[in-house]
This record gives structure tokens, sequence and C-alpha cells, in this order.
């Protein structure tokens, strides 16, 4: 018996061994390989043929691609395909060059800067696992677009993209319409946005001069895809004089996540305009009193004002925020809830304001902004909006307040069934606790210290 077993055990390890080496051999024929280019056209050819593994180096200098540079590779998790500038940042694209990346896979652009004078610089179009890393947008705008754009294959628009990322990249100096970066999906057979993409490490800076609409920094969806969920996380990005419109980030879909990101002195807010279920966690909003002047198209002067988050829809968490020195009010306040022109579930336009409800607001901290956390503001008529209904079913706890100017705790009108529970507010100078009783704020220094550049307990 033992002879029999010995024998077996011989066997199965000569058919391990045998297993390895086949997949050594197998992997043998598909090895990696650098392919070095140093014309468009020889770019063109590389990227037509490359497989799983390879790398395509573009040398260093200008290159106008003319025609869009349409990727279809399929890497692999293990064997992803890279297209990257043989010395980083070194490598630039100019003229019409734009790149289509269209159902790929497991690609990976790397360390180009983009001065072309047509967006998307780089479309994705029904891809997947795609990275963007480590390059420069900058572009020459000659018309409004987005300088990247997420969307789906109108060819194929069953197949959506999903699982991108976009991190360690410089995005600056836009002034037409459009977005740095826009996220969105298809429409047929259903509506939905794409999904698990992950925007990070990035800096975004200098968006303007402002308009009214449409040159937010990043839009996250639209209104079509508001019901759908993205599962996009935002995260770790730094948001630098991004003044083009009165969003900066706008969300417009559900199940997103945005923490850890930096606002700094940014005249508008962080809006989650459309949709449910969104998450804002861990994100310092710092105006150091910026403000800015506009002039909309009714002829009306503005003062602006740096802004921190607002909100609408169901189920929002917004918690352990910082906010300092932001000089926002009502629908540019740090925390703003305004009221709403409808409910979600009533088959209405999905571009209306749909009211706050379901939402947690806790554990945030507001330090000398003109506007803190402000409740129920009606929009006075402006363009036309009326908004009479004011949030519902929301819980707004353990946040501290401090500060020497305007009314700390702001109610225009009152919320719904709602909780206010042990937030602290400690008004200094001329400043206000509360704009009539509330129960649950209660005025206590809470003793914060300076650490650095921010105030903590």
């Amino acid at each position: 018996m033992n002879a029999i077993r010995f024998r077996v055990r011989a066997v199965v390890r000569t058919f391990a061994v045998l297993t390895l080496l086949l997949l050594l051999a197998r992997s043998s024929l598909h090895a990696q390989k650098t392919i070095v280019v140093t014309t468009a056209e020889s770019l063109r050819v590389a990227v037509s043929s490359a497989k799983g593994g390879d790398t395509i180096s573009v040398a260093d200098g200008t290159y106008d691609l003319g025609s869009p540079l349409i990727i279809m590779n399929k890497g692999t998790p293990f064997k992803p395909i890279v297209i990257k500038s043989s010395t980083r940042l070194k490598t630039v694209f100019t003229g019409t060059s734009r790149m289509i990346v269209r159902s790929a896979e497991y690609l990976t652009i790397e360390g180009f800067v983009f001065t072309s004078t047509d967006g998307p610089a780089i479309l994705l179009e029904s891809a997947n696992n795609v990275r963007i890393t480590r390059n420069i947008f900058r572009l020459k705008e000659t018309r409004q677009s987005s300088w990247v754009l997420i969307t789906a294959n109108s060819f194929d628009p069953a197949r959506l993209s999903h699982h991108n990322r976009i991190d360690h990249n410089l995005f600056e100096n836009k002034s037409l319409l459009g977005n740095f970066l826009t996220v969105e999906g298809s429409k047929r057979p259903v509506l939905q946005v794409s999904q698990y993409d992950r925007i990070d490490h990035n800096h975004f800076r200098n968006v303007g001069p402002r308009v009214e609409n449409v040159l937010e920094a990043i839009r996250i969806g639209s209104s079509d895809f508001s019901l759908s969920d993205g599962y996009t996380v935002v995260e770790s990005n730094l948001f630098e004089h991004c003044d083009g419109d009165p969003e900066v980030l706008s969300v417009k879909s559900s199940g997103n996540i945005i923490r850890y990101n930096t606002f700094l002195e940014c005249l508008g807010v962080l809006a989650l305009r459309h949709g449910n279920r969104n998450t804002v966690e861990g994100n310092f909003f710092l105006g150091n009193k910026r403000t800015g002047k506009f002039t909309d198209s009714t002829g009306k002067s503005w003062i602006l004002g740096t802004g921190g988050v607002r909100l609408y829809g169901d189920s929002m968490l917004v918690f352990n925020n910082y906010f300092e020195g932001l000089t926002g009010s009502k629908w540019d306040a740090a925390l703003a809830m305004t009221s709403g022109n409808a409910d979600y579930g009533k088959g209405l336009s999905l571009t209306k304001h749909y009211r706050t409800r379901n939402a947690i607001i806790a554990f945030n901290t507001f330090v000398n902004n003109r506007g803190n956390i402000e409740i129920g503001y009606d929009g006075e008529g402006f363009q036309g909006n009326w908004w009479t209904l004011p949030p519902e079913d929301v819980t707004i706890a353990n946040n501290i307040i401090t500060g020497s100017e305007d009314t700390l705790f702001k109610i225009y009108s009152p919320p719904v069934r709602s909780r206010i529970k042990n937030n602290i507010v400690f008004p200094v100078g001329e400043s206000v606790a509360a704009s009539r009783r509330v129960t649950g704020v209660r005025v206590l220094d809470p003793k914060l210290t300076r650490a650095g550049n921010l105030w903590r307990l």
C-alpha cells in the first residue's frame, strides 16, 4: 500500500512540474517587449499590434497626431499594455491630437503633456481598467469640450465603461465651457453611468472666468443618469481656484464617495446636485477669505464667495469634513441644505431641485466662515426659483461651529421631522449662535487649538 501511495505522489509531482513548464513555455511566446516610436505614424503602427505586456515608449518631442489615435487593445490584469513617454513629461501632443480608447481593457497612458486644441484629449468609450496617470492636461482650447471624458460607445451602448482610474495628473487653465473631467455612460438599453471609476491624487487648478453653468472641474453623471449608481470614488485630489461654475465638483449620479480632497480658494461648492446615497467624508474646504465678482446674463452683479457642500436628494452622508475661512452664504454656505421643489419617486423631471431627505450631517468642524450650516433657503426667486419644500427627516449632530461673522447656525425654513442634537456653537464678537431657538444647538467654547494650519480639539 505504501508503494502505491508513493507512486501516486510521484505521478502528481511530475504532472505539476510538467504543467508549470507548459505555462512557462506559453508565457515565453508572449514575452513582454518595449517598442520605441519616434513619429506619429510609427505610434499608430505600434498601437495597432500591441498585445498584453507590451510597452510603447514615445520618444521625447512634440507630436501632432492629426486624426484621432484609436486604441482598442486588450491587455490583462497581469500584463497591461502601457503607452508612455520615454521621459516623463518630455513628450508633448499638440495640434488636433486626440486619443479615443474604445472598448479597450487593462491599458495605461502615462507621462504625456497634452496641449492640443480640441477635446477630449482622451476619450474613454466603453473601456475598462484603463489608467490615465502622471500626465499634464493644458489644452489650448478653441471650442467647448471636456478634456477627459468617460462614456459609452454609441455603436455598442450595452457595453459599459467601468473600473477606470485617473490619477496623479495635473489639469490646469480651462476657460471654455466643459469640464476637466466628465463621467457619463450609456443611454441604451437603460440609463447607466460609468461604474467603479477612481479619480485620485490629481491637481485641478485655474478654471474661469465665471459663467452661469457648464464649467465645473469635474462632473459625475447628469440629470439623465442621476438615478443610476456610479460607485465612483473621488479622493485625495487638490482643487485650487476652480471658479468657472457655481459647482466646482458636480455629482449627478448615485452611490458615489467624495473623500480626503482639499478645495483651496474655490469660488463655488461641492454640489450633490442630482442623485441619492452619495457620501462626502474627510474633505478640507479652505477659503482664506477669498471673494470674486461676477455679472450674470441679466446684468446683475454678484459678489462670489468660497463655498463648501450643497446637497439635494435622498440619503446623503456628510461627515468629518473641515471648513475654514469660507466667504459664501445661502447656496454657497459651508453646508448649504436648501429647500427644494420636488421629491424623488413622483415621476417628475430629473432636472428639478429635489429636496434633501434622510441626510446625516455629523462630526464636521466649521471655523471662521461667513455662512456655516444654513438650512431651508428658498432661492428668493432667482431665475424663477422658489423652493417651497424644506429638508425632511435629516439628522444634524455633533458638529462644531465657531466664528465671528453673521449667524453660526441659520435656519430659513425649519426641516420637517428632523433631529438636531449635540451641536456646539461658539460665537465670537458680533456673531450670533442661531437664527432661532433650536434644541440640539448648545453655546459652548470647544477650546479648539491651532495645530499647524488647522484648528483642532
